[in-house]
């Protein structure tokens, strides 16, 4: 059957959401299902809107940002802003915060108090992540970074010493170590590279765009109920109960 790009509808039918599958506790595939942290919260939030949604699993994490620059989904949940994303990208509130830390081996942290003391080191990040533009640029220019096919991967080529440290997202990063048991052989160093935000990338094209102002409203008060800190460690409990990134 021909799918129509989501640009192609006139209206808003129904919310076609995608996620990055190797992201947790924010986001991950189980093998039948998208769940994670930022599913729970834009599903809370479509319900509550009263909008029909479908939950919609497209491979590799490119894949998903190919699918909204050429309108084939509505929602990515969620990511950074960058200049990129930008041009097909119309970004909500506030989501929640998910600062990006260098993880090193506990046992040889290296001196740290900011950017410039990972220039001359070996390190690591895991295919397709970007940071934000200023550190982005400034990784791009400064570091040897090297990417690796995924962040399990690149951790075991820091356990491996071939890497003196891996650059992610302070919660995934998290949760990869602990659901491997490996919480007494890698640490984040403090303090964090950046404080990053994390949100709702609509694509521009969608019709669905319509409900965005909607939906912040509903943002800022599941922020204020606090349901976005409870969903966050709901994620993190299932994630380490049952740490599995499954493949159709």
């Amino acid at each position: 059957m021909l799918m129509l790009p989501a640009m192609a509808r006139s209206s808003c039918e129904r919310v076609i959401v995608s996620a990055d599958p190797a992201y947790p506790p924010l986001h991950w595939y189980d093998g039948k299902q998208l769940r994670g942290a930022s599913i729970v919260i834009i599903t809370r939030i479509l319900t509550d809107l009263g909008l029909p949604y479908e939950l919609r699993y497209l491979g590799p994490w490119k894949r998903v940002l190919y699918a909204a620059k050429n309108g084939n989904i509505d929602v990515i949940t969620t990511l950074k802003i960058t200049p990129e994303r930008r041009s097909f990208l119309i970004f909500s509130e506030l989501v929640l915060n998910n600062p990006v830390a260098a993880f090193v081996k506990k046992d040889r942290p290296p001196p740290f108090s900011k950017w410039d003391d990972l220039i001359g080191l070996r390190g690591g990040i895991a295919r397709g992540n970007r940071f934000g533009s200023v550190f982005d640029e400034f990784m791009d220019e400064r570091l040897n970074v090297r990417e690796a096919d995924n962040l399990e991967t690149a951790f075991n080529m820091l356990l491996a010493n071939r890497f003196e440290y891996v650059i992610t997202g302070y919660h995934v990063g998290q949760a990869y170590i602990a659901s491997a048991n490996i919480d007494d052989k890698l640490i984040a160093l403090q303090p964090f590279l950046i404080d990053s935000q994390n949100l709702f990338g609509f694509a521009a094209q969608s019709p669905c765009i319509a409900y965005l102002p909607a939906i912040n409203k509903q943002l800022e008060k599941l922020h204020k109920e606090g349901f976005i800190e409870r969903a966050l460690a709901q994620a993190r409990a299932d994630w380490r109960k049952t740490p599995i990134i499954g493949k159709n």
